[in-house]
């Protein structure tokens, strides 16, 4: 049975994990008493609702996959990210990772709270238009304020040209997303320049860095120091 958590999240789940270690991160900002951040476990799993997408860890000890998205259907998750096998529909993402003192450079990128221009050059990369703005901001300001995440922007003769995500950190791991260039200012090293941006501004206090990412883009992450270290599924209705 999966059950709510109240109070303190269970401690035996490895901390490392992608996952654990994003439960675990929002469970410090924001407790268990909100219902738009919620926490679960099952026999062998541990999970957060957050923002309409249920991220679990399952281990040997859960059930099968069918069991995961029922669970997810209920709460109706628009996605479902996981490191078990979700079947032929779900989408595989690569865990990549690095240390972060051999791939921090500082340079053109830097820490930015301009959340409209990040905005604007992240509609080059992903499936966002103005319409998602407003649910967007507010979503990743209240993450900025509690001190989960950073927002990281390269410039070119003071123009933007890049943007990253410092999504959340948790022991030893600083987890990068929303790595992004404006279209007109690909291929010229600007997203590598916010990913080594990330990672400096994360050095001192995470050993690791790591992304999801999907496997036609392990080659970029490859050449900056980046390697494969694990599978995970993701459904997304």
């Amino acid at each position: 049975m999966i059950k709510r958590i109240y109070g303190s999240l269970p401690p035996d789940y490895p901390l490392s994990d992608v996952i654990v270690g994003r439960i675990y991160a929002y469970y410090e900002a924001y407790g268990t008493g909100y219902d738009f951040c919620t926490f679960y476990e099952g026999d062998g799993m541990l999970a957060m609702y957050y923002g309409g997408e249920l991220y679990a860890y399952c281990s040997e000890s859960f059930g099968d996959s069918d069991s995961l998205i029922c669970f997810g259907e209920t709460l109706g998750c628009s996605s479902i990210l996981t490191n078990i096998d979700l079947g032929d529909t779900a989408e595989k993402l690569c865990l990549m990772t690095a240390r972060t003192k051999d791939i921090a450079k500082c340079g053109s990128a830097n820490l930015t709270e301009d959340y409209k221009t990040v905005f604007g050059i992240l509609k080059s990369g992903f499936d966002l238009s103005d319409e998602h703005f407003d649910s967007w901001y507010t979503d990743t300001c209240h993450m900025v304020r509690h001190g989960i995440s950073k927002l990281m922007l390269a410039t070119y003769d003071e123009a933007p040209a890049a943007c990253g995500i410092m999504l959340y950190g948790y022991e030893n791991n600083c987890y990068l997303s929303h790595i992004a260039v404006r279209k007109d200012m690909q291929k010229k090293g600007f997203g590598e320049a916010v990913v080594r941006g990330i990672a400096a501004i994360s050095a001192d206090k995470y050993e690791n860095a790591a992304v999801l990412c999907r496997e036609e883009l392990c080659g970029f992450y490859r050449k900056i120091g980046f390697e494969k270290i694990q599978t995970f599924y993701e459904i997304r209705r």
